[in-house]
Formats: C-alpha cells, sequence, structure tokens
C-alpha cells in the first residue's frame, strides 16, 4: 500500500528530510503511484541524496499534512499528497487549514481515473439503463466508495446531485473491502479507482458501466465515459490526484531544486511504462501551473462538498 495514496478510508501520509518525504492523503485498499515513482526511479533517494519517507497516516490525512505545515520551510521537508490531503479539510468542521493557502506546490505527478462498476449479473447493462432501474426501484439502491469525504465518495454524491438519483451511500475502509461487498450483492453499484476495479473487470466479475473521467480509458476503450452516457453529465469529470508540494514559505531556489529533480526522474524510461500498467497517467507541470490547479480543484470541490452538506468524522 502506498500511503501517498488511495483513495480510501484510513488517511495516510508521505514526509523527505535532507530530504524528508512525508506522504499524505493515502488510504486503505486503493493505490496511487508515489512508491512507483520512487522505485521507478531507483529508490527514495534517488535524485535527492540521503531521503527518508515518513507515511503519517490518519485523520483524512491531516496528521501528515500538518506534520509538512509546521516544517521549517527550506525545501527539505516536502508532502507527496493525493487529492485527499485537499479534500479531507474541507470535510471537517471547522476547516482546520486551507491547503491552496498553506502549500506550493512543486508539481503534479500523475492522474488516477475513477470508474462506475455494478456486479456482472446486474439487469442493467448500460447507465441508462442503470437509471431506468434505479426508477423503478427508489430507495432500495445502496452505492459503496472507499470511505466516507473522500474523492470516491464525492464522485458519487456529485453523480446523484446532477441526475437525481436516489441512492445510498455506504462507506467502506478502501475500493478493497467495498468491491468484496460489490460482489456479495451488500451493495449494488461501487465507484472505484481504475487500479482497483480493474482485476474484477478483466475476471468478468463485474461490469463497468462508465467511467468517470472526460476522456475514454485506454485499458478499457469499450467502455464509455459519464458524459457520453447522459447529458446531464457533460460537465462530469472526477479522478484523483498525486502532487508534490511544500510549506508556503519555502524559498523559489529549493522549489525549484525539487523540480528540477522530478523533471528529470519522469524522463527516465522505466517509469511511465509502469505507471501506465497501474492506470496512472503521468503528470508534470510548473511550480506555477500546480498552484494554479490545486486552487482550481479546491474550490471545485469545496463547491461541492458544501452543496451535498458532507461532513467526515475521521
Amino acid at each position: 500500500q502506498d500511503a501517498a495514496g488511495a483513495d480510501g478510508a484510513a488517511g495516510a501520509g508521505a514526509v523527505l528530510h535532507h530530504h524528508r518525504l512525508a506522504k499524505c492523503g493515502g488510504h486503505a485498499g486503493g493505490h496511487q503511484p508515489g512508491g512507483d515513482i520512487r522505485r521507478a526511479t531507483g529508490g527514495e533517494g534517488h535524485h535527492h541524496g540521503d531521503g527518508v519517507v515518513e507515511n503519517r497516516a490518519g485523520a483524512g490525512s491531516t496528521i501528515g499534512t500538518r506534520s509538512v505545515l509546521t516544517a521549517k520551510p527550506d525545501g527539505y521537508t516536502v508532502l507527496m499528497g493525493s487529492i485527499s490531503f485537499m479534500m479531507a479539510p474541507l470535510t471537517m468542521d471547522p476547516v482546520p487549514f486551507d491547503s491552496a493557502a498553506s502549500f506550493r506546490v512543486v508539481s503534479l505527478l500523475a492522474t488516477v481515473p475513477y470508474i462506475l462498476v455494478v456486479r456482472a449479473d446486474f439487469p442493467a447493462k448500460t447507465l441508462a439503463e442503470f437509471h431506468a432501474y434505479a426508477a423503478a426501484n427508489a430507495g432500495k439502491l445502496n452505492y459503496g466508495s472507499a470511505g466516507n469525504g473522500t474523492p470516491l465518495h464525492l464522485g458519487g454524491e456529485l453523480y446523484r446531485l446532477m441526475t437525481g438519483t436516489g441512492m445510498t451511500h455506504v462507506a467502506y475502509r478502501g475500493t478493497g473491502p467495498a468491491m468484496a461487498d460489490l460482489l456479495a450483492g451488500n451493495v449494488q453499484m461501487v465507484f472505484a479507482d481504475l487500479p482497483g476495479a480493474a482485476p474484477h473487470i478483466r475476471a468478468g466479475t463485474v461490469r463497468p458501466l462508465a467511467s468517470l473521467v472526460q476522456d475514454r480509458l485506454a485499458a478499457f476503450p469499450d467502455v464509455p465515459t459519464m458524459a457520453e452516457s447522459d447529458p446531464r453529465l457533460k460537465d462530469y469529470d472526477v479522478y484523483t490526484w498525486t502532487m508534490l508540494s511544500a510549506p508556503k514559505a519555502t524559498p523559489d531556489a529549493p522549489i525549484a531544486r525539487l523540480h528540477d529533480a522530478l523533471a528529470k526522474a519522469a524522463r527516465e524510461p522505466a517509469l511511465q511504462p509502469r505507471l501506465a500498467e497501474l492506470g496512472f497517467a503521468l503528470v508534470v507541470n510548473t511550480p506555477a501551473e500546480g498552484d494554479a490547479y490545486l486552487a482550481r480543484e479546491q474550490a471545485k470541490w469545496g463547491a461541492i462538498i458544501k452543496q451535498a452538506g458532507i461532513r467526515a468524522d475521521f
């Protein structure tokens, strides 16, 4: 389990001291590319000299995130966090900190697509058929996600808000337990990360109804997107990401050094095939682009969390 992050329930973090890398935003039963990035580039200290990686689990990733916020802003303590490091605080009351205002982004690292699946013997074979089934079985359907307040939960709530589909959310401690309960027939559908769902799709035990991103998935090109499946979902686009960031007061020079090292690592031949095999898309952008991206994501999901009335109990 790579604690940079799968978007399940427990919350984990990653922290690099000379360098100290705090991995935050990871969760049980899912997968994120932080460990694969480090392994594919030759280990934790490959481009930074001696490095220490600390996984900080708990409180929806906020324990690990706080450990970086309070660290000396010298570029030697950085955070590898999934979308949860930004999203989890927004589900708390009061909100403990503003991630976009508290961090400088070195770069986005990778994106991971999500997918909507049902059991293979479920009557609906398309999203349109599922909507008809849901209308005929109002109040009887449950959907599973990797945990309360996680991106997969919010993806389910956004779908519910955009379509008016009546469903009850069931939170699990990761995608793995959610998939197990789907196979047992205890929930009718699961919003899952692609790495967690792909083995079941290939085994024929679950049926994908739609991908949650705007483009069809290279791994399953015959699966339509949400936007293709329903005009009400034309703007639906839900996925997770991992980024490298540092405390806001970190000077430009160490941010630039970290970015240069990351860009060099991203060019290594072993990395991209490994990530593609797992369903990840490698992304390297500039620090300014990363800051703008984080601010946009926080504004988008903050509005959805408020509209859906989601509060997490970590």
